[in-house]
């Protein structure tokens, strides 16, 4: 191990980075926009993952056991996170999944081959032969039809947050204790963010909104803050690079771009029309397209699908990829009853208040059904049949003869809302089970119950991260399927009145509290809606 990977062991050692899931890691997740853009990647139940910097295995266990058929490996080069991930799986009884202490550099041919290659975080964060390293790895290990995930800081957005990254560390030059250097680097961050003024020269403005959108960032990640400023934006080594450099770089190894994760900023969104005219006249391919797209946002993070050279990519959205595939969608029409008789628009909102406009009955029958499942994935071919029957029955005139039609139809808008936003719908080829509504004897996964026991942040079926507040966190952890409604109201009523967990805003001179069994109902049936509940 050189002095630059010691150095970096040790610095996660110190400070272990706080696990967690990374939904856009999933291998259904690749899957799903690899067979959109035309490949046949491998199937996801029994796939073999591969995590390149791992951490404690957080991003991989939920996987492991969503995937019980499937294989993972783990490699990091801290020994403490490999240990800390080690108690974990034993704990929970995982047996799909291995965690190894190993050197990027020393990685030999024993790993074998893998269908999906994770490598989040570590790109930008080792120095250039280890980055071609982790190149030539990925090009190795990856199987014929296999997709590869790496990230990294790019530019033009680093260049400003390289600015304040300097000043952060010029801040903290003599401090070695990792707390001490985090709180003074937020000291910093704090006093640049509020520090712009009316006679501010332009470089000064910038500097100060960087800051102030970095310390929001940070803000939201809660206790997770200070780790992620250590090994993000204050590591040793933070090497940004642009995204054409990036898929240069991926083309010397045999590998070629296939997408961005947030696939809605592969395609000119919020751009005027003019804006994307004038700079596909001075693309001479796609690659170039997304850099001059980065330039005019700003961009500095990427997420980045790669796949082998050889694969033939087919970058235009077709509907009939849909096929073999799972839906889901929580949208909710802004008026209500929704016309099914004609085209007239109807605009539907997600819960992040994202708005899609559609015409088509059959799509307006489909979006209203997959509310009503949600956050159950229906399969297409079912979705089909179930919006085709709403729609006849309010009043939309469908013939037998237009099926295909209309399957190509619906499958075009979901395109359309997948490619405005990934928050608007979701595919999939493996669908976990999940409940739409709690049971009698709700249940959790054992993870995610563990997750509410140790921090805030807990991970759904999708694998997506929820933050819980100190109820709702007491709560899950009682969800094992073994209590009935009963056991779980009397053991929060304990927990209240041990001043375990508080009864916020709720005065009550009863025990149990008289409305107790209502707010839990309710807290239930978000659990269930946010896709935390095993069918």
């Amino acid at each position: 191990m050189n002095d630059v990977a010691t150095a970096l062991a040790r610095s996660y050692d110190e400070t272990p980075y706080p696990g967690r899931a990374y939904a856009h890691t999933h291998p259904d997740y690749m899957a799903v926009l690899a067979t959109l853009l035309g490949l046949n990647p491998p199937p996801v139940a029994r796939c073999r993952v591969l995590e390149i910097g791992c951490a404690t295995g957080a991003n991989l266990m939920p996987m492991a056991l969503s995937l019980p058929e499937a294989s993972f490996v783990g490699i990091d080069l801290s020994p403490r996170q490999i240990a800390d991930g080690w108690r974990t799986i034993e704990a929970l009884g995982i047996t799909n999944i291995t965690l190894l202490v190993r050197d990027l550099q020393e990685v030999g041919d024993d790993l074998g081959q893998f269908d999906y290659i994770i490598a989040h975080g570590v790109y930008s964060w080792v120095p250039a032969p280890v980055r071609d390293r982790l190149m030539a790895l990925t090009k190795r290990c990856l199987t014929p039809n296999g997709i590869a995930y790496i990230s990294y800081n790019t530019y033009p957005g680093w260049y400003l947050l390289g600015a304040i990254r300097d000043l952060m560390l010029y801040a903290i030059r003599d401090v070695e204790d990792p707390r001490d250097r985090a709180r003074l680097a937020l000291a910093l961050l704090d006093m640049l963010a509020e520090s712009d003024s009316d006679h501010a020269n332009a470089f000064h403005s910038f500097i100060a909104a960087y800051a102030n959108r970095f310390r929001s960032m940070l803000d939201q990640l809660g206790p997770m803050s200070h780790a992620f400023l250590l090994h993000d934006a204050l590591e040793v080594v933070n090497e940004p690079v642009s995204f054409a450099q990036f898929a240069a770089h991926a083309a010397q190894h045999g590998l070629q771009y296939l997408s961005e994760t947030e696939f809605p900023m592969v395609l000119p969104q919020g751009l005027k029309p003019e804006t994307v005219d004038a700079i596909r006249s001075f693309s001479r391919s796609g690659i170039d397209l997304e850099q001059y797209m980065d330039f005019l946002r700003g961009r500095q993070f990427r997420q980045t699908l790669l796949c082998h050279d050889h694969l033939k990519i087919r970058r235009t959205l077709r509907p009939e990829r849909l096929a073999g595939m799972a839906v889901t969608a929580l949208m909710h029409p802004e008026l209500q009853p929704v016309d099914l008789t004609d085209e007239t628009p109807a605009v539907f909102r997600n819960l992040h208040d994202v708005a899609f406009t559609v015409t088509a009955p059959i799509t307006k029958a489909a979006l209203l059904h997959l509310a009503e499942e949600s956050p159950r994935a229906v399969p297409f071919e079912t979705l089909v049949g179930e919006a085709w029957r709403r729609a006849a029955g309010g009043g939309a005139t469908l013939t037998e003869a237009e099926p295909s039609a209309l399957a190509r139809r619906l499958g075009g808008d979901l395109l359309r809302a997948f490619a405005t936003a990934t928050t608007l719908v979701s595919f999939h080829l493996h669908p976990p089970l999940v409940a739409t509504r709690p049971g009698e004897r709700p249940k959790a996964t054992a993870l995610a119950r563990r997750e509410a026991q140790t921090g805030i942040e807990v991970t759904n079926l999708y694998h997506d991260v929820l933050q819980l507040d100190p109820f709702n966190r007491c709560l899950l952890q009682l969800l094992d399927g073994q209590r009935d409604r009963a056991a779980i109201v009397r053991e929060m009523a304990d927990a209240i009145d041990a001043s375990a967990v508080q009864y916020t805003g709720k005065e009550y001179t009863s025990s149990p509290p008289a409305d107790l069994e209502v707010e839990i109902e309710q807290r239930l049936r978000w659990f269930a809606r946010v896709a935390l509940l095993v069918a």
